[in-house]
């Protein structure tokens, strides 16, 4: 029975490591340099606080696993539940080609109108609290400090999850 019991917890702890490693294999990085991950640019949060809608940032992936089909953005503000597990929105974006590489373009909040490519997964959940709907609300806390992040996740074409990563788009 111990044997058993070993071998099952070691083959759990193996398949932890190896989706660990998956996750840890794609790099995510800001394409635009206003982007730090420290603090959101004032000109990227919601029209409340803003002359228009603010942006998703611009976002550059590589090692992109092999059957890479799509990349689906969550986004998250961390420090307000409500707003937290894709709260901001989630849009999925093709992969094209075969790449180890892409590029992410920005999309403007507070609308449904999506470059080619994109796909609104679940729009935002901040028509609750008096917001413009769209697929996406950019940070919209008014300055209080609170954490934004975006959740990426590569699926193939079964949408089976390749790989994930957590980006922090910064305070606000």
């Amino acid at each position: 029975m111990k044997i058993v019991s070993y071998f099952a917890s070691a083959v759990v702890a193996s398949l932890m490591f190896s989706t660990s490693l998956v996750a840890a294999d794609i790099d995510v990085s800001f394409v635009d340099e206003k982007w730090n991950g420290k603090v959101v640019p004032i000109d990227e949060v919601c029209s409340d606080y803003n002359i228009e809608a603010g942006s998703t940032p611009s976002l550059y992936i590589e090692n992109l696993p092999d059957g890479a089909n799509k990349v689906i953005l969550k986004f998250n503000d961390k420090t307000f539940v409500k707003m937290d597990n894709g709260g901001h929105g989630i849009l999925s974006h093709k992969i094209e080609d075969e790449t180890n590489n892409i590029e992410i373009p920005p999309q403007i909040g507070e609308t449904f109108d999506l470059d080619e490519g994109f796909e609104v997964v679940n729009s935002h959940t901040g028509t609750r609290f008096n917001k413009k709907e769209g697929a996406y609300l950019a940070p919209c806390s008014g300055g209080k400090g609170n954490t934004y992040t975006v959740d990426i996740s590569i699926v193939d074409s079964n949408n089976n999850v390749l790989a994930t990563k957590e980006l922090v788009l910064g305070k606000y």
